[in-house]
């Protein structure tokens, strides 16, 4: 049922993006609700699902309960609102801190963010839990996350947070050491070759090299024809909301972080940068920054497109740290320097 609905309501997002852009109760309505629903919570049921409840510190959208006790608190905003501000998360944190609950959830429809309320010696961004995107993460990846704090596991979170950890730490350990992956595979080859080719010898070294060349080439992105590979994930943004941007001399006033992306794109066409013939500008093997259309490389649709003054579109669907990491590339694919663009 859950993989049904997230289906359902990602096409409705991308149908209806501006309207939950503007409307907060829209999302808690028609985004939310479903995938409580899905989760085993009964948002018309007071037993299980109560909003804006008071608490000491303030009221939480949501607040779940299970056995006459509250269980997590979730806050929902409009699809336009960067939940990985410091402010944002703050807020949330309160009100469990207030009730002593341990875990809260933070949404804007698209992104969920689990995170642990309190964790002596961390930071709020240390604290994130677990985060995924249903719109562009591969949907059995939310499902697993979204599942942690469902009615049936909301009783067991802490063993499942650990399941997911555990798999983290799995892979992140065979993508350093791939050896393990290869000796893995090598075997299967080796039948496979046999059963599907018997007429043909291969050396265990031809096997091995290549599947060396294929796994590096999978953990390891590199850049193809034109195509750069984006930082690594910036971590989340520390400060509050973006009030001011500056690159070089020129100074910008910007009231949503997107407009990091975009102003910048401008500044590099008064440069006389950034043309047509420049496009597609990648970000990654699968998607793109900056293209004539707002399209992917395979078709995907931009999920948040702003078309620029020369009539180019640009993604900019991503966190304030996001919006600040990929237009420094921006800026150093066309031959300046990233750290000249300061956001304050």
């Amino acid at each position: 049922m859950l993989k049904e609905t997230l289906e359902t309501v990602v096409e409705r997002v991308k149908k209806y993006r501006s309207f939950y852009e503007q409307n907060e109760m829209a999302v808690r309505d028609q985004i939310v609700n479903p995938i409580l629903r899905a989760l085993g919570w009964n948002p018309e049921n007071p037993e299980e699902v109560q909003p804006n409840i008071s608490t000491e510190e303030g009221v939480p959208d949501y607040s779940l309960i299970k056995d006459g006790n509250k269980v997590l608190f979730i806050e929902a905003k409009k699809l336009s609102v960067d939940i990985e501000q410091k402010d944002v998360i703050r807020q949330l944190a309160k009100y469990c801190f207030g009730e002593g609950m341990k875990y809260g959830v933070l949404t804007n429809g698209a992104i969920w963010i689990l995170f642990r309320a309190f964790q002596e010696g961390t930071t709020m961004s240390e604290r994130i839990a677990w985060k995924t995107d249903i719109e562009s993460d591969e949907l059995t990846a939310s499902i697993r996350k979204l599942g942690t704090i469902s009615k049936d596991n909301i009783d067991n979170i802490e063993r499942l947070l650990k399941k997911l950890q555990i798999l983290d730490e799995i892979w992140q350990s065979l993508v350093d050491e791939p050896e393990e992956i290869i000796k893995g595979l090598i075997p299967v080859f080796e039948k496979l070759i046999k059963e599907g080719y018997p007429d043909y010898e291969f050396e265990p070294m031809e096997i091995e090299d290549f599947l060396k060349e294929r796994i590096k080439e999978l953990i390891t992105p590199t850049e193809e024809a034109g195509e750069y590979v984006p930082l690594p994930e910036p971590p989340p943004w520390e400060g509050g909301r973006p009030r001011k941007m500056k690159i070089g001399s020129d100074i910008f006033e910007i009231r949503n972080s997107y407009e990091i992306l975009t102003n910048t794109a401008e500044w590099l066409i008064r440069k006389g940068k950034l043309k047509r013939s420049d496009c597609p500008i990648p970000i990654g093997r699968k998607r793109h920054l900056i293209n004539t259309e707002p399209k992917h490389r395979y078709g995907d649709s931009f999920r948040a497109p702003k078309r620029l003054s020369n009539g180019l579109y640009i993604e900019v669907h991503y966190s304030t740290a996001g919006c600040i990491n990929n237009a420094r590339r921006l800026l150093e694919k066309f031959g300046f320097k990233g750290d000249m663009l300061e956001v304050h």
